[in-house]
Order: structure tokens, then C-alpha cells, then sequence
């Protein structure tokens, strides 16, 4: 199985998004002990909202989406994910690009995730990460007797507020993977080339729900 399809198993079993960013520098060290807890809170809330089979897909989807946005820090990832080019790219085009990205971001996994009834989450430990974030393991239970399957949640706090910066399965990151994907759209088609690809996919999403 491909990396690619780990990873949006991943999402699908547990709603989902470790790397080592230089450019997140601003928060206090987070405590293990808390991370745990954000998880542990989070995942029987996204459980409970995918197993909610009350009201339309529609609904789910928006109940999804608001999650994500919520549990997740797009500003950082969004950075992170587009490496150098951020550096290159005009107030205009990061603003559009981070626009862009979020709902991206959101509409794709919120679709993916909308007709899922969830299995199980349990987180199994959680340890520091760097020297501000923590690292938390979690334990997602699979149905047909595959075998449980383990991610990685990479979480940082400030003055009690958490955020997932970024999600390992079996060893391959969110961030790492979305980056290098990025990268070669860039390198192909420059910023404004990956901004129009990003504009199209959710223009695509837009349509898909008008038409449901």
C-alpha cells in the first residue's frame, strides 16, 4: 500500500491532517500530559460526530469541516507546506494561497470523512517533541480484523489554545508529503500555478455540493 493511501486511511479512520519546521517559533514548551487530553477530547468528539448519522451528508460535512478548523493551525501548515516558494511569494499570493489552502484542506478530508461511522481512538502515549511541542501516539481500531493502526500527532499549546501542526502514519507525515507534492506544482508552474490549481479544486468542491 502507497503512502498516499496510508495516509488518507488515516483521515478517514480518525478525521484526519513528525516534521521539525524552524519557522513555528513563537509558544511556550507544551505539556505532554495536556496534549494527551486535546487528543483523548478530540478524538471522541470527531468520533461522535462521524457516527451521527442524524441529518443530511451535507451536515456531516459542515460538522466535519468545522472540526478541522478548530483542531488544526492552518496559518503554520500552510507555510511550512509551501517551503521556499513562501519566501518568493507577494503579500497578495500568500494571502490567496492561505485562503485557499484552508479550504482545500478542509473540503477534502470534511467529503471524505462525511459518510464514516468511526471505529475506535485511544491514545497510547505521549512524549516531548522539539523544544516546544509534544508528540502524541494514538491507537486507531480498524473493522474486518485489520490491525489497529498507529499515528503520530504532532501538538503545540499556547497559554491553554492546542493545534495539530501535523500527523505521521507509519512514518510518513502530512506536512512532508503535501510539501514535496507542492514543490514540484511550484517548480512546474510557479506560485500562481499552484494557487489556480488550488482555486480549481475548490471551485470542484463548490460544484459537487450544489449539485447534491
Amino acid at each position: 500500500m502507497t503512502p498516499r493511501r496510508w495516509l488518507i486511511i488515516a483521515v478517514i479512520a480518525c478525521f484526519t491532517v513528525a516534521s521539525s519546521p524552524q519557522t513555528w517559533a513563537e509558544e511556550v514548551k507544551t505539556s505532554p500530559e495536556e496534549a494527551s487530553n486535546f487528543l483523548s477530547t478530540l478524538g471522541k468528539e470527531a468520533l461522535a460526530t462521524l457516527s451521527d448519522q442524524s441529518g443530511s451528508l451535507e451536515e456531516r460535512e459542515a460538522r466535519v469541516r468545522e472540526l478541522l478548523n478548530k483542531s488544526f493551525d492552518f496559518d503554520k501548515i500552510g507555510r511550512f507546506v509551501l517551503g521556499r516558494a513562501w519566501k518568493q511569494a507577494t503579500t497578495e499570493q500568500r494571502t490567496e494561497y492561505q485562503k485557499l489552502f484552508s479550504e482545500f484542506v478542509l473540503r477534502t478530508y470534511s467529503q471524505r470523512l462525511g459518510g464514516y461511522s468511526g471505529q475506535s481512538f485511544k491514545v497510547i502515549k505521549s512524549v516531548p517533541l522539539g523544544k516546544k511541542d509534544a508528540l502524541v501516539t494514538t491507537e486507531i481500531g480498524r473493522p474486518g480484523g485489520a490491525p489497529p493502526l498507529l499515528c503520530g500527532w504532532r501538538v503545540r499549546g499556547n497559554n491553554g489554545n492546542y493545534k495539530i501542526l501535523d500527523v505521521t502514519v507509519e512514518g510518513i507525515s502530512m506536512l512532508a508529503t503535501q510539501r514535496s507534492e507542492f514543490a514540484a506544482l511550484v517548480q512546474r508552474n510557479g506560485v500562481d500555478g499552484l494557487i489556480e490549481t488550488l482555486r480549481l479544486q475548490v471551485s470542484k468542491f463548490s460544484a459537487q455540493s450544489s449539485s447534491s
